[in-house]
């Protein structure tokens, strides 16, 4: 069963236009390009391309198969076809995925005015839950497939298992998301217990599991703090882009996933200084980090 965080469960599309007017290339394989040919569709179109095609956009970035006249948003295959019509990057939008030997991690890019909103709006503590239905949509999730990959670097040389990694993701997201915290504090306490986890080595007699567990048990309390009204939300926020992300895989340290952390949260604390609106802070800062960058070379360029 495909894993989640608790606040991301309950996401429903609310077509709101956004990823369809942002300007990104949405890409048809030879199957897609058929079944869309099949409909009667009236106004969108598809270029050709190297890839077979390519959704044909306006001056300004918006999706030919986007149609407004209705007074909202919806997208012309979907209307027709159903949801199985649309392209792969449509249908995925905007999970983000991990498959690895412990199982599938689905996380949500907030770029989506949608799930931004389940940032701010759910108040309940975090878990790692299994993902329903609507998450998981058709079944196909595509994302990075590391089923076949080493397991993740603890350092660089020495390898973790997958059960340690687990542990310290899921007491990493728990850190984050823990409440009278400031964000900056969070984080330094999840680097305090990384760095004292780093120090592990195969030949002591302690398993590396229960290092794990003890490099958190032993941080001192973090400082409390008088919080922002959006500090939850960014805490939840930084646990997304903790949870199933691909760059432990693309890097050769856990402290890599740290440091990339700190740089989101650094991202955000600019994008907020634009015009203090914590939600489109955020929605700025995942397409900045999320869509345009690249994961492998943030892992190289933080490691």
């Amino acid at each position: 069963m495909p894993r989640c965080l608790s606040f991301h469960a309950s996401y429903q599309c609310r077509q709101s236009g956004v990823c369809c007017s942002a300007g990104w290339k949405i890409p048809f394989n030879a199957e897609e390009l058929r079944v869309v040919r099949s409909l009667p569709i009236a106004h969108g179109a598809i270029e050709a391309s190297a890839q077979t095609g390519l959704a044909r956009q306006d001056s300004s970035g918006r999706c030919s198969f986007l149609d407004g006249r209705a007074g909202s948003w919806s997208c012309e295959i979907h209307d027709i076809g159903g949801h199985a019509s649309l392209p792969l990057q449509c249908r995925m939008f905007p999970r983000q995925v991990l498959h690895d030997p412990r199982g599938t991690f689905i996380s949500l890019s907030h770029f989506c005015p949608t799930a931004v909103g389940l940032l701010f709006d759910d108040t309940l503590p975090v878990s790692i839950v299994d993902a329903p239905a609507g998450l998981i949509g058709d079944g196909t999730l595509d994302g990075l497939d590391a089923r076949e990959t080493w397991a993740p670097l603890l350092r660089p040389g020495v390898l973790m298992d997958y059960e340690s990694y687990g542990v310290w993701e899921r007491l990493g997201v728990e850190l984050l998301t823990r409440s009278g915290i400031a964000p900056r504090d969070a984080l330094q306490s999840l680097s305090a217990a990384t760095a004292r986890l780093t120090e592990w080595s195969p030949d002591r007699e302690m398993p590396l599991q229960h290092a794990v567990r003890d490099a958190f048990g032993m941080l001192p309390p973090p400082p409390t703090c008088t919080p922002e009204p959006y500090d939850s939300a960014v805490k939840r926020w930084l646990a997304a882009r903790l949870f199933g992300t691909w760059l432990i895989y693309q890097s050769e340290a856990l402290a890599t996933i740290v440091r990339y952390l700190h740089a989101c949260h650094d991202v955000f604390l600019v994008e907020l200084a634009r015009d203090r609106n914590p939600r489109e802070a955020i929605r700025r800062s995942d397409r900045l980090i999320v869509h345009d960058a690249s994961s492998q070379q943030m892992a190289t360029l933080l490691a």
